[in-house]
């Protein structure tokens, strides 16, 4: 007796609707398991960029706010106090423009010989001497100058351009009409020491009165900010950098100071920066001149206090680099659903080619009666 087969037919129709029904959802779940992904995975990079971004910025703050501090320590320091209590009490009983009359008449043989008695007496003077003093344990100041009331050189670190500091701009911004502010310049770039500095002034006050009696200015080296900057690796084309809020990169791998650089990426996120929304999100997605770029950013703070130093620290990466770590799984998945949705397609247009036309049986079809019988004889 011949072995019965076990056999399940199924027409191509019902198999096609099945295919339908299970196939098409589980790809399009897929590709939208893929969206919420790559989404995910996002703002992961983002959120980790803009960290980065933002413990550099808190570094950078950090630097400055340090360098103000020394700063404001001298002027309380007893030699430079007495030095500019001693020079303003020179100007008692005398007018305004005797004052200024005498000041002019040293500027103009400053740096002439006939000035090097009065020079030689500044600089070695006991404020001089402890600003030198001071200078030398802490190398980042390059220049320290000490100015009274009327903006005359008391006290310095080395010989002055100019006798008579008040017609500077910086001296203006630190006297401040009498009033006294910290002022600070923005970075500049000094060919001698090679070195970029910022000018720090700092106004010295009357402890009884609270009376502004002169100013201190300190140039300090913020070349140590690079390495703050470049402490951080963030893979072959990752790059971190302090950038200006003109878009001039002031510290940056492998990017001078003198190059006076701008950078793509502030200018992909100036808009964020203008808004609440976008500094809370610190970091968008663009797509530059070297291709799309997740980019994340931060706002050092400084410009609040210190109007020269609007500086922002940008962390950034290639997205394709950011992102492939689920790259080639993103790029499989794509492919199987694609794959799974061509197949229904394909699957479908054989079928509607080679379905059976559906013929009508023509015994139910016929009424009784209709045909008509051949035989002559009938």
């Amino acid at each position: 007796m011949p072995a019965q087969r076990f056999e399940i037919r199924i027409s191509a129709s019902k198999l096609l609707i099945a295919m339908l029904l299970i196939i098409i959802p589980i790809c399009l779940m897929a590709l939208f398991s893929l969206s919420r992904t790559t989404n995910a995975l996002e703002r992961t990079m983002g959120s980790h960029f803009k960290t980065v971004a933002q413990m550099s910025a808190a570094q950078v703050a950090n630097f400055i706010h340090e360098r103000v501090t020394e700063v404001r320590n001298l002027t309380i320091a007893f030699p430079v106090v007495d030095a500019v209590a001693a020079a303003n009490k020179k100007y008692q009983g005398r007018s305004d423009a005797e004052i200024a009359g005498a000041a002019a008449k040293i500027d103009e043989i400053w740096n002439t010989p006939a000035a090097d008695p009065l020079v030689r007496e500044i600089l070695a003077a006991p404020a001089s001497r402890f600003l030198r003093k001071h200078q030398q344990s802490a190398p980042l100041f390059l220049r320290i100058t000490v100015t009274d009331s009327r903006g005359a050189v008391v006290a310095a670190t080395h010989k002055t351009m100019a006798y008579f500091q008040a017609d500077q701009a910086s001296w203006q911004s630190t006297y401040a009409n009498g009033r006294g502010a910290v002022s600070i310049t923005d970075i500049r770039y000094d060919d001698v020491t090679k070195s970029s500095y910022i000018g720090i002034g700092m106004p010295i006050f009357e402890e009884e009165t609270s009376r502004l009696v002169g100013t201190l200015e300190a140039l300090v080296d913020v070349s140590n900010i690079s390495p703050i900057i470049r402490l951080v690796q963030l893979g072959p084309t990752g790059r971190l950098m302090l950038v200006k809020d003109d878009g001039t990169v002031v510290a940056a791998q492998g990017i001078s100071t003198t190059a006076k650089m701008k950078s793509d990426e502030y200018a992909a996120i100036r808009d964020a920066l203008g808004t609440v929304s976008g500094l809370q999100t610190g970091y968008i997605v663009a797509t530059l001149r070297t291709g799309q770029q997740v980019i994340g950013f931060a706002d050092t703070g400084l410009k609040d206090d210190y109007p020269n130093l609007g500086w922002v620290v940008i962390a950034a990466q290639d997205t394709r680099e950011a992102f492939a770590s689920i790259d080639t799984a993103d790029r499989i998945l794509v492919l199987m659903s694609v794959l799974g949705l061509a197949g229904v397609v394909l699957f479908g247009v054989y079928v509607f080619l080679h379905r059976r036309p559906a013929y009508e049986d023509l015994a139910e079809a016929a009424e009784p009666g209709s045909f008509t019988s051949r035989d002559p004889s009938a």
